[in-house]
């Protein structure tokens, strides 16, 4: 059995995370680059509404409420653009990428915690299968079926005895 919910919901992360690391890159880069073009631009700005808008949905289908350690929107809305980049202080860059490597770092973490869930659903799925191969087992049916039939029986003859 498949939890969809529970895959949907590692799969919202997995983007989220894949994402996240393509805003790092493009961050990293203009970092290193002075020019960019109106493409750059437009790319970089569509990755930061998306990303914005995903983290949102995301939070909402995990329950989860962003917390004051949460550093995600503060990232996003540190870099205005690809140009605004180069006019950050050294200090500015730090705690950037600080805020940016915490993200990260949470997102990982609830990542491995769904994974620990999707983990733990298959132990019992497994155990599942195995009740379901024993009793559709037409010997184990039969077996099940002279045991109960001798346990009433026995019941009985005591009861009226």
């Amino acid at each position: 059995m498949i939890d969809k919910a529970l895959e949907n919901r590692i799969k919202k992360v997995n983007e989220f995370i894949q994402l996240w690391a393509s805003f790092y890159e493009k961050y990293k880069h203009a970092n290193n680059q002075q020019v960019f073009t109106e493409e750059d631009e437009k790319s970089f700005l569509e990755l930061k509404s998306s990303l914005a808008r995903k983290y949102q949905g995301l939070m909402d289908s995990l329950g989860l409420k962003p917390t004051a350690e949460d550093r995600t929107f503060d990232v996003i809305s540190q870099v205005m653009s690809l140009k605004s980049i180069a006019m950050l202080s050294p200090l500015q860059m730090e705690k950037l990428e600080n805020d940016w490597h915490h993200s990260y770092i949470t997102l990982n973490k609830v990542m491995g915690s769904l994974e620990n869930q999707k983990q733990e659903l298959g132990k019992i799925n497994v155990f599942e299968q195995r009740c379901k191969r024993i009793l559709t087992n037409p010997f184990v049916a039969l077996a099940l079926i002279i045991i109960a039939i001798s346990f009433i029986y026995y019941v009985l003859k005591n009861f009226f005895s």
